[in-house]
């Protein structure tokens, strides 16, 4: 008996020999995989974290603009109402233990907290991720979480306080509740995971309204699979509802004109091209060199959307079944998030980390399509398919490690602490860039007659209601209104800019601009850029009355 074992081992091993496309076994399981990729992606993002300047410095302007709307809002202030706000509200009730540490320690606290809070949730982005595929064995654990873990767009997301990091966060928790293994969840969660898995989606609304396309593609898969549609749709309408009821009540007119006006104007205003999109989207940042007809990538978008359905009817034929709801999800979701990454009008590198879940997600199902869920039980794999594997895992850390290196070199700006010399605390300062008073623990004022000015764009789309940007005089005069009442009650002005170019941010008319030189003098950090026509010059000034 023993003897015929043995002879069966050797031929088997016999037969791996000879045969290139037997199984190749992987040494570890997926929850191994799973853990070690989660590891690496941590180590990745917190080494941005780690370089000077970078955990409670000024490195950014939208980090800013969302720590700095929960601040106010846990002193009291009501958004769409006391000030200007454009995002949905999920961001802001976030960071609200962030803005409380920054409440008792100061706000350059509530900036770090913030910050690492973002690592913590794009790592559990990591491990979700392989959560999500961990049925299909490890192969399918590594490339999704192994992935995502040196995803480019995702590390520049990770770098501060982002919204992309707690979208695919809510997203990825609403599918790893809405699926079990290929299919809709069942049994006991066959209405308890489409309603948990609905609040998720719902939420992630309101953290950025992009997860309406996702939360529409698992609603289609249900009603495709007739089961859980009903459920998963009310979980979503409270998820929604719950967060945003409260400011809707507080300020009707504010909250529903800002949001989607904000959305609007970003879908129309100017036009960043489609070779920056497609680099920061696969992460090859050679691609931003090219030059081609701006026309042509209407097609090349929907040349690749029917390449991409075609290889999943092909894996589906050599299955012999059609797709899993899992793969139905991963791959419409796929189609749709990377069409909505051309749609709107402005772009910037994090944008793209939304893509990324769907998108590694969608290799580690086609990677192992051919065997489904008997990879649980049978954790080998062709060698071409682990060397295939390695490659991708390989050119997926060299794109990160160039992002990271590049990253490092930048250089934040100098010390702070001069700045935080010379403003007195609770001095009432108003700037076009909050992220450098909440920095120097300036962002509250101990006057309660200082104007609340969170997001100068958003205060400039909430004043013209958007029209600004189609040149509008109107428009213009109702922002220099709002300005020139704000200056009134400040103490101190900080004009930081865009590039160099203050007033970026604020409409500077000739009157405006007549009314600051005459009530505000520059005494510190004078910007190297000189203004330009009515716009000030950049630096920090004090009031001369």
């Amino acid at each position: 008996m023993g003897t015929s074992a043995a002879a069966d081992g050797l031929a088997g091993t016999r037969k791996a020999a000879d045969d290139p496309g037997a199984a190749t076994p992987w040494p570890l399981r997926p929850g191994v995989v799973i853990t070690l990729a989660t590891v690496l992606g941590l180590g990745l993002r917190a080494f941005q974290l780690s370089r000077p300047g970078y955990l409670s410095g000024l490195t950014q302007y939208d980090d800013g603009v969302y720590i700095g709307n929960a601040l106010s809002l846990v002193n009291g202030v009501i958004p769409y109402r006391d000030f200007a706000m454009v995002q949905p509200p999920g961001s802001m009730l976030l960071m609200v233990p962030a803005a409380l540490l920054g409440k008792a320690f100061g706000s350059m606290w509530a900036l770090g907290a913030a910050r690492v809070l973002t690592v913590a949730a794009d790592t559990a982005n990591v491990a979700v991720i392989g959560l999500l595929v961990r049925h299909r064995g490890p192969l399918a654990a590594g490339l999704a979480s192994g992935g995502y873990a040196v995803y480019p767009a995702a590390l520049a997301a990770s770098q501060s306080l982002f919204l992309e990091p707690w979208l695919n966060l809510f997203c990825l928790l609403g599918a790893l509740f809405l699926f079990e293994g290929d299919h809709l969840a069942g049994g006991r969660g066959a209405m308890r995971g489409p309603v948990l898995a609905g609040i998720c989606f719902g939420f992630a609304a309101t953290v950025k309204i992009w997860a309406l396309g996702p939360a529409l593609v698992a609603c289609l898969v249900c009603l495709r699979a007739r089961r859980g549609a009903l459920p998963f749709c009310g979980g979503w309408a409270a998820g929604l509802a719950v967060p945003c009821l409260p400011f809707l009540a507080l300020a009707p007119s504010g909250f529903g004109r800002t949001v989607f006006v904000s959305e609007l104007v970003q879908a129309t205003h100017g036009r960043v091209g489609s070779a920056p999109r497609l680099a920061d989207i696969t992460g090859i940042i050679g691609l931003t060199s090219l030059r081609v007809n701006p026309h042509m990538w209407a097609d090349v978008a929907v040349s690749a959307a029917i390449v991409v359905l075609v290889a999943a009817a092909w894996i589906g034929a050599r299955r012999g079944l059609r797709l899993a709801a899992l793969e139905e999800y991963v791959l419409f979701g796929a189609v749709l998030v990377t069409a909505m990454m051309f749609s709107p009008s402005e772009w910037y590198e994090h944008y793209a980390a939304f893509a990324g879940p769907f998108l590694v997600l969608l290799v580690a199902l086609s990677a192992t399509a051919r065997r489904g869920q008997e990879a649980a039980a049978r954790p080998g794999r062709p060698a071409w398919a682990v060397a295939a594997a390695v490659v991708l895992v390989l050119a997926l850390t060299a794109m990160a490690a160039a992002d990271v290196i590049s990253a490092t070199r930048q250089r934040p700006p100098a010390s702070l602490a001069a700045a935080k010399a010379l403003i007195p605390p609770g001095a009432c300062v108003l700037t076009d860039t909050v992220s450098i008073t909440i920095a120097i623990d300036r962002f509250t004022a101990g006057s309660p007659g200082c104007p609340q000015i969170v997001d100068t764009v958003g205060t400039l789309i909430s004043s013209t209601d958007g029209q600004d940007f189609d040149g509008s005089l109107a428009a213009r005069l109702a922002d220099t209104r709002v300005w020139q009442s704000a200056f009134s009650h400040a103490q101190y002005v900080w004009l930081i800019g865009n590039g160099g170019n203050t007033g970026a941010r604020i409409v500077w008319t000739a009157a405006l601009q007549a009314y600051f030189v005459r009530h505000f003098r520059l005494f510190a950090f004078p910007s190297p850029f000189p203004g330009k026509g009515d716009v000030p010059r950049g630096g920090l000034y004090t009031r001369r009355d």
